[in-house]
């Protein structure tokens, strides 16, 4: 078990581009999440690298597995663009993104000097992963981190409790 929390913990500081900086959270604040990682199973995994720019790590936390999931954590990691200088620029690039394909509603619940926790709301929206999601935006100097906590039904009140302290637990090293 506890070289399968090393390959977690692995895979968010190898999901940094090349010379970038790493992004640590504190997985054990949901135990639904600290319960599929202690679980060891790598169906529940899915690692994307096909765009070395775009590195993407998704942890099913309820469903199947990584491919067949109701609830999960995704973690993106980007190199720090170019046109963007804030966590509030990359949020207003995003929602822009998002309501191009649908309606929804984006509703900040924290902020800070390199970061942005906010809510998404699609109902409805085909081209969403899941109709609520939350998430926090970490820009650092040299790579920019997205968690997405993605729920196709309803967080109960202690499951957003919990995911909200997982992501307000992140920051980068």
């Amino acid at each position: 078990m506890k070289s399968f929390h090393c390959l977690a913990l692995a895979l968010v500081a190898c999901s940094a581009p090349a010379a970038a900086e790493r992004l640590q959270f504190d997985y054990r604040l949901s135990p639904p999440l600290q319960q599929v990682l202690d679980a060891g199973d790598k169906g529940m995994i899915d690692f994307n690298a096909d765009d070395p720019k775009r590195l993407v790590d998704l942890i099913a936390v309820k469903g199947t597995s990584a491919k067949d999931w109701t609830e999960a954590l995704e973690i993106v990691s980007i190199p720090a663009p170019r046109k963007l200088s804030t966590a509030r620029q990359w949020l207003a690039a995003l929602q822009q993104q998002a309501l191009a394909r649908c309606p929804g509603t984006f509703t900040v619940l924290a902020e800070d000097a390199n970061s942005v926790t906010y809510e998404r709301r699609s109902p409805n929206c085909a081209a969403e992963r899941a109709p609520q999601g939350l998430y926090r935006l970490v820009a650092g100097k040299r790579s920019w981190f997205q968690l997405a906590v993605l729920a196709k039904g309803e967080l109960g009140t202690a499951e957003r409790m919990q995911w909200l302290a997982v992501l307000g637990s992140a920051h980068i090293e």
